[in-house]
């Protein structure tokens, strides 16, 4: 039977993305290439992209536990192209990705999740069916409201224990900060990668999600699990 792929892309556009806008654009359409390559006659590969930020309008205060005064700010969750055929979707432009703002990482995984689950609804139990989310941030959780760290940690050790769904996780800094950030959601350090906040870093990050789509898609093919996606084959 016909194989469904479903590449959840979450990727942070807090304000300190600015800088490699042109890049990330760059690195999205080199992504989205990868898996265009492995779509064939017994494949199809479905894209949902997530960008989050928070965008510092005011909404009114709030009072800490301490008594203590703080602003409450937007959350900004942008959806695009949700459960797009791959095949089907244009590049990036620059109008697709206006950083701004803070980091609700933990939000944007619990709302990147429940876009995908609902959008299969009862299909999602599907054995054909495989869902690889990629986690792409350059900063670490600073503004979520909904979901703590240790319901998202849940979450995601729930959607992996039946061995369809795969995270991974991409962060800014040395691999030891990014896989303790990573391992802390409940995400092995074999599907994490470190960058450096350069051209080069980033680049180098896209390179290796490209690798762990297309590593991804050949081993959903052959009914197999990969546990090293960042390692070119």
């Amino acid at each position: 039977m016909k194989k469904t792929i479903h590449a959840l892309t979450i990727i942070d556009k807090s304000s300190s993305m600015t800088q490699y806008r042109s890049r990330t654009i760059e690195g999205i359409n080199t992504n989205i290439l990868a898996l265009k390559k492995e779509v064939d006659a017994d494949t199809e590969i479905l894209n949902t992209q997530l960008q989050f930020s928070g965008i510092g309008n005011f909404t009114g205060n709030f009072r800490y536990s301490n008594g203590a005064i703080g602003v409450e700010n937007e959350m900004d969750f942008v959806f695009k192209r949700v459960g797009q055929p791959v095949k089907d979707l244009p590049d990036m432009t620059l109008v697709d990705y206006e950083p701004a703002g803070s980091t609700p990482l933990l939000d944007a995984i619990g709302y990147g999740i429940e876009k995908v689950k609902n959008f299969h609804g009862d299909k999602l139990g599907d054995e054909n069916l495989s869902i690889i989310v990629t986690i792409f941030s350059d900063g670490q959780e600073n503004s979520s409201r909904k979901w703590t760290k240790p319901e998202i940690k849940k979450m995601i050790e729930h959607f992996q224990s039946d061995g369809k769904w795969t995270f991974t996780f991409v962060g800014c800094g040395s691999f030891d900060e990014v896989s303790s950030e990573s391992t802390s959601y409940g995400i092995s350090s074999n599907n994490t990668v470190a960058y450096a906040s350069t051209d080069a870093g980033f680049q180098d990050a896209y390179t290796k999600i490209a690798t762990s789509y297309s590593n991804f898609a050949r081993s959903t093919k052959l009914g197999r699990k990969d546990d090293a996606l960042f390692v070119e084959k």
